[in-house]
């Protein structure tokens, strides 16, 4: 293994050259982490990926020109079923942090974090945390506040919301399967359940309801 495989390879997709080259330097100056691709495009992206590209954790701005970051998250995901998404963004609007987490990101940072924040973020979701800006959280932390008080009918099963933190860090239902010591089919039974309880069509839609509702604790 050579000192690049060693390390956990970054992909940066952010359309500001200034910007994605001052991460390219932080990278670099903390020796544990390699950016093997930065693109302007969502479409160079994917481009690279077609050719083999790999990646352990993509960084991405959501004010990219042609595809949005947000339309980006789910396809990325399905080309890089393993990496973790982080949406490093100027954007701190309600709409836009719970479409990104809908959509599947695994972290949402704002830009103005300093280089010490950005690398613990990269550290908490290499570990399969979730690292969300103060602000972010305090968002998150405003919006299940808000919210109508959870009926009997809508409360999860202890199982049915140990499937959602699970797939919430990153694991598909093969793998939640294999850790719970049950069958994949047994998953899909407990995540139809756990949809129809949160008003739901989709797995990131659940995610999210779970967030919204206080299920999920980012500090776990």
């Amino acid at each position: 293994m050579n000192e690049t495989e060693s390390k956990k390879r970054v992909l940066l997709i952010e359309d500001h050259t200034d910007y994605r080259d001052a991460i390219r330097q932080m990278l670099g100056a903390d020796g544990r982490y390699a950016c093997v691709g930065g693109f302007s495009t969502l479409e160079l992206a994917f481009a690279a990926l077609e050719e083999g590209l790999e990646a352990d954790i993509v960084l991405l701005d959501l004010g990219l020109p042609g595809m949005g970051g947000i339309d980006g998250i789910a396809p990325l995901r399905e080309r890089l079923p393993e990496a973790r998404v982080i949406v490093l963004t100027a954007f701190v609007n309600r709409e836009k942090v719970f479409a990104a987490l809908e959509a599947g990101a695994h972290g949402y940072l704002i830009k103005s974090a300093n280089a010490t924040h950005l690398v613990k973020a990269l550290d908490e979701v290499a570990e399969g945390g979730t690292p969300l800006d103060a602000k972010i959280a305090g968002m998150v932390l405003d919006t299940f506040q808000k919210l109508k008080p959870i009926t009997d009918e809508e409360k999860l099963a202890p199982r049915e919301l140990d499937i959602l933190r699970l797939v919430a860090e990153g694991m598909t239902k093969n793998a939640v399967a294999d850790e719970l010591g049950i069958s994949p089919h047994s998953v899909s039974g407990y995540l139809r359940r756990a949809f129809d309880k949160l008003h739901v069509h989709s797995l990131p839609a659940a995610v999210s309801a779970a967030i919204r509702r206080g299920l999920i604790d980012f500090s776990e």
